[in-house]
């Protein structure tokens, strides 16, 4: 037994024709394809979503509760890019603003990548990473709950073992359709985790979080966490409710406001890999201080998001294509 509702119920039976679409207009530069080819694991693993070049799947949840199979494609006709999101079951007009807004949020669409550039043009070491993943936006989480579980399995781990966690939660506590031919997968609904056993849940190699997991599951579940609503403080706010719970600090409680809430001004500098980046690009791989990655952020301090974005893509550069970073100026 997999626990309460470890298959959440659909919005409908999902259909193998096309229910409907629409467009979500992206504000340029964007490379789709280019998170995709920066990707560490070689095979396309559910985290919930599958993200190949030309196409992004995933069972998505909407604030009701309901869950809707989701391919987004990157179209550019007349010059106008944008994604092209197809839903396979029956949405009313609401639903599909809803599934819009998650889009827009997870791809970060409307996000102008500009004012950015021009900052990191006048740093040379910095803009020839920047240069080199031209069109890289975030890539956030489409839903509170799902941020939050992936925050704390982050805490500890290398991200290429938090992603093995995630799926394997996904695939044992999430949903499963096959539409034409394709996989769709959902991330576990708070009450199939929240009915999980210790057992089932170290299975998925969360280590001692599973505890964490399954109280910060039950809690939302109950309403006694309610992500939605908590969506509407301030930062502080959040900070404060979240660092209630043993276990979740600064770190994790502002990866939900950036992840979760897609709030990118909120994201930790104080990050083991952006420290890493920071050596990578500018001290030639040598062991740094705090208070170096301090002062490069004082820089960037209106870009904290999308700097944080392109120095893990330096990582991920230097992993998949053996890139040389060391661009230091003397």
């Amino acid at each position: 037994m997999l626990g309460i509702e470890a298959v959440p119920r659909l919005l409908s039976n999902p259909h193998d024709d096309e229910s409907g679409s629409f467009e979500v207009p992206v504000r340029l530069p964007f490379d789709f394809a280019l998170y995709r080819n920066l990707a560490i694991q070689s095979e396309a693993i559910p985290l919930p979503y599958i993200y190949s070049r030309t196409s992004w799947r995933c069972m998505i949840r909407i604030p009701c509760g309901r869950y809707a199979p989701v391919c987004v494609e990157p179209k550019n006709d007349g010059g106008q890019p944008h994604l092209l999101v197809k839903y396979f079951c029956d949405c009313s007009t609401d639903e599909e603003r809803q599934l819009r807004e998650s889009i827009m949020q997870v791809f970060c669409s409307e996000l102008d990548l500009l004012p950015f550039y021009d900052k990191a043009s006048d740093d040379a070491g910095f803009s020839e990473v920047v240069k080199r993943l031209r069109g890289l936006k975030p890539h956030l989480s489409q839903d509170p709950f799902e941020s939050l579980v992936k925050a704390v399995v982050r805490q500890v781990v290398r991200a290429d073992t938090a992603r093995q966690s995630v799926c394997l939660l996904v695939l044992r506590f999430g949903i499963k359709r096959l539409i034409k031919g394709m996989e769709y997968y959902s991330f576990p609904s708070p009450q199939a985790i929240s009915g999980a056993s210790k057992i089932q849940l170290t299975d998925c190699n969360v280590g001692y979080k599973w505890k964490l997991i399954k109280r910060l599951s039950r809690d939302v579940a109950s309403g006694d966490l309610d992500l939605f609503e908590l969506a509407r403080l301030s930062d502080e706010k959040i900070i404060e409710r979240l660092t209630e719970y043993r276990g979740i600090g600064y770190w994790t409680s502002r990866i939900f406001l950036y992840d979760g809430l897609a709030r990118l001004h909120a994201y930790p500098v104080c990050d083991i890999s952006i420290r890493k980046a920071i050596s990578l690009i500018y001290f030639h791989g040598k062991p740094i201080s705090w208070r170096e990655v301090e002062l490069f952020f004082t820089d960037y301090e209106d870009f904290l998001g999308i700097t944080a974005t392109y120095l893990f893509g330096a990582l991920w550069l230097r992993r998949r294509h053996s890139v040389n970073l060391d661009q230091r100026c003397s």
